[in-house]
Protein backbone atom coordinates (compact mmCIF):
# COMPACT_ATOMS: atom_id res chain seq x y z
CA UNK A 1 0.00 0.00 0.00
CA UNK A 2 1.28 3.55 -0.86
CA UNK A 3 0.05 6.43 0.94
CA UNK A 4 -1.38 9.35 -0.65
CA UNK A 5 -2.79 12.67 0.15
CA UNK A 6 -5.77 12.63 -1.66
CA UNK A 7 -8.47 10.64 -3.57
CA UNK A 8 -11.80 11.06 -4.89
CA UNK A 9 -14.99 10.08 -3.45
CA UNK A 10 -18.04 9.02 -5.41
CA UNK A 11 -19.23 12.18 -7.07
CA UNK A 12 -15.68 12.91 -7.81
CA UNK A 13 -15.08 15.70 -4.78
CA UNK A 14 -11.93 15.31 -3.52
CA UNK A 15 -11.37 14.07 0.13
CA UNK A 16 -8.22 14.41 2.36
CA UNK A 17 -7.62 13.50 5.98
CA UNK A 18 -9.72 14.95 8.55
CA UNK A 19 -12.44 15.30 6.03
CA UNK A 20 -15.88 13.86 6.94
CA UNK A 21 -17.44 11.64 5.30
CA UNK A 22 -20.58 9.04 4.96
CA UNK A 23 -19.99 5.42 3.66
CA UNK A 24 -22.81 4.71 0.59
CA UNK A 25 -23.49 1.28 2.14
CA UNK A 26 -23.98 1.33 5.52
CA UNK A 27 -24.33 5.03 5.84
CA UNK A 28 -21.97 5.46 8.84
CA UNK A 29 -20.49 8.60 9.29
CA UNK A 30 -16.67 9.04 9.55
CA UNK A 31 -13.48 10.88 9.76
CA UNK A 32 -10.60 9.99 7.65
CA UNK A 33 -7.53 8.63 8.91
CA UNK A 34 -5.28 7.83 6.36
CA UNK A 35 -5.55 7.79 2.49
CA UNK A 36 -3.44 5.02 0.16
CA UNK A 37 -3.67 3.60 -3.11
CA UNK A 38 -3.25 -0.34 -4.20
CA UNK A 39 -3.60 -1.80 -7.31
CA UNK A 40 -4.92 1.50 -8.76
CA UNK A 41 -7.58 1.63 -6.19
CA UNK A 42 -7.85 4.41 -3.57
CA UNK A 43 -8.17 3.36 -0.12
CA UNK A 44 -9.50 5.28 3.05
CA UNK A 45 -8.88 4.45 6.91
CA UNK A 46 -12.08 5.54 8.51
CA UNK A 47 -12.72 6.22 11.81
CA UNK A 48 -16.42 6.58 12.84
CA UNK A 49 -17.76 9.32 15.13
CA UNK A 50 -19.49 7.52 17.95
CA UNK A 51 -16.16 5.00 18.15
CA UNK A 52 -13.10 7.52 17.45
CA UNK A 53 -11.06 5.21 20.13
CA UNK A 54 -11.01 2.26 17.12
CA UNK A 55 -8.27 1.62 14.99
CA UNK A 56 -10.49 2.41 11.86
CA UNK A 57 -11.45 0.50 9.00
CA UNK A 58 -10.45 0.71 5.60
CA UNK A 59 -13.03 1.56 2.59
CA UNK A 60 -12.80 1.87 -0.90
CA UNK A 61 -12.46 5.38 -1.39
CA UNK A 62 -15.50 5.44 -4.49
CA UNK A 63 -17.96 4.46 -1.97
CA UNK A 64 -17.92 7.18 0.38
CA UNK A 65 -19.63 10.60 0.09
CA UNK A 66 -18.40 13.72 1.99
CA UNK A 67 -20.55 15.36 3.90
CA UNK A 68 -17.43 18.02 5.48
CA UNK A 69 -14.02 19.44 4.51
CA UNK A 70 -11.79 19.73 7.66
CA UNK A 71 -10.57 22.90 8.92
CA UNK A 72 -7.34 24.12 8.14
CA UNK A 73 -5.02 26.09 10.13
CA UNK A 74 -4.09 29.36 9.07
CA UNK A 75 -0.64 30.62 9.74
CA UNK A 76 0.23 34.51 9.82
Amino acid sequence: MRKITQAKDVNGNPVKRNDMVVTIGDHVSAKIADLCRENDMDFLLLKSQHQSYNRGVWHPADQVLRISVAKTKQTA
